[in-house]
Order: C-alpha cells, then structure tokens, then sequence
C-alpha cells in the first residue's frame, strides 16, 4: 500500500525496532521508514520529517 507522501511532511510515527544505526518507524497505515541516528524505544510515538520517499518507504529525521 502506498501511501501520499511527500519530501517535508512531518508524520506521527511509532518505533518497531532498534539499530545501532538509528530506528525503523512504521506509520499508521503500515510505510515503513528510517530514521538513522535517532534513539527511541521500540513501541514509542515519535514526529518525523520526510526526506525521502521512493513509493515503498522513507528516510526521515526527528522532526
């Protein structure tokens, strides 16, 4: 499923898992993103900013 979603949006997201290199975040209707050099505990709400999204998924930092 793709979602609308541009460069700059800021999304409400929550944490499903934890890298040594940042998170990976999925949105409410299941587009799953990353988010290097964040910290956050998996299960936990956080806004992101898009960067980047290809139709599948996005990079993003805190927003």
């Amino acid at each position: 499923m793709t979602t609308p979603m541009r460069e700059g949006d800021v999304l409400a997201v929550t944490v499903t898992k934890v890298l040594p290199f940042g998170v990976l975040v999925e949105t409410p209707a299941g587009v799953p993103g990353l988010v290097p050099g964040a910290t956050a505990g998996v299960g936990t709400p956080v806004d992101v900013r898009v960067g980047e999204f290809d139709g599948r998924r996005f990079a993003a930092s805190l927003a």
